[in-house]
């Protein structure tokens, strides 16, 4: 057989079921959150910090991924087996790049987020759609404004405020500078950015390994049916 054909098959099975059905649950938060389910978002309130797109986007790369593995491994279909170890490769190389990247231009990658939200800001008046990711922005980190609360004057978004204090309550549920999030928004996220950078690329590293050797299992059985394949037909 070579290379343990059954057995890498059945690795390769169980461990893309086992993706697969965290890629579901992943979109699956993405979907309750974007549909507003109280019950979910009160559970992740303070935990969830990223637009819900991503987690349904992140869920279905994984699932269509792990489909590809799944039944190319069940199947023994060299076609999919093959199409499943260039998904891998092409995510392993896409994640050691954006990891040495994180690593070597901290500071420049920085910058660049900082000049991104600044820019968004100052759309807003004259773009509805800049407006609209600004204010999520403000909603999913607690921040306010470019640096604080201050940049907008006197009226205030209702996304700026966490929760409203008594001035907003009597002035029917107007956010002010005294109920508004301290922290601004560009120095939130270089904040963000210097807490995470470093962590983020070295998990995408980590994965990346797990991956590898998962390509590896993927090509090797891949190689072990085409070569079935050739002794089926002589």
């Amino acid at each position: 057989m070579g290379c343990g054909t059954s057995f890498v098959k059945y690795v390769l099975f169980f461990f893309n079921l086992v993706v697969a059905l965290f890629g579901l649950a992943v979109i699956g938060i993405g979907v309750a959150v974007l549909l507003n389910w109280s019950v979910i978002k009160q559970e992740l309130q303070g935990h969830l910090t990223v637009a819900p797109w991503v987690f349904i986007i992140i869920g279905a790369v994984m699932f269509v991924i792990a489909f590809f593995g799944c039944c190319g491994a069940i199947r023994e279909s060299h076609c999919m087996v093959v199409t499943y170890a260039i998904f891998l490769l092409v995510i392993i190389i896409v994640q050691v790049v954006l990891a040495v990247l994180m690593f070597t231009y901290a500071d420049n990658i920085k910058e660049a987020l900082v000049k991104s939200v600044n820019s968004l800001f100052d759309k807003r008046s004259i773009d509805p759609a800049a407006e609209t990711v600004f204010n999520n922005l403000q909603e999913q980190l607690n921040c306010c404004g470019k640096n604080s609360a201050s940049d907008y004057g006197l009226i205030l978004p209702k996304s700026c405020c966490s929760r409203l204090g008594t001035v907003g309550k009597i002035l029917a549920d107007q956010c002010t500078i005294a109920d508004a999030n301290s922290d601004g928004c560009s120095p939130r996220v270089a904040d963000l950015y210097e807490m995470w950078n470093k962590t983020i690329a070295g998990v995408a590293i980590g994965v990346a390994c797990v991956e590898v050797i998962g390509a590896l299992f993927a090509l090797c059985l891949a190689n072990s049916i085409r070569n079935m394949d050739r002794r089926s037909r002589y």
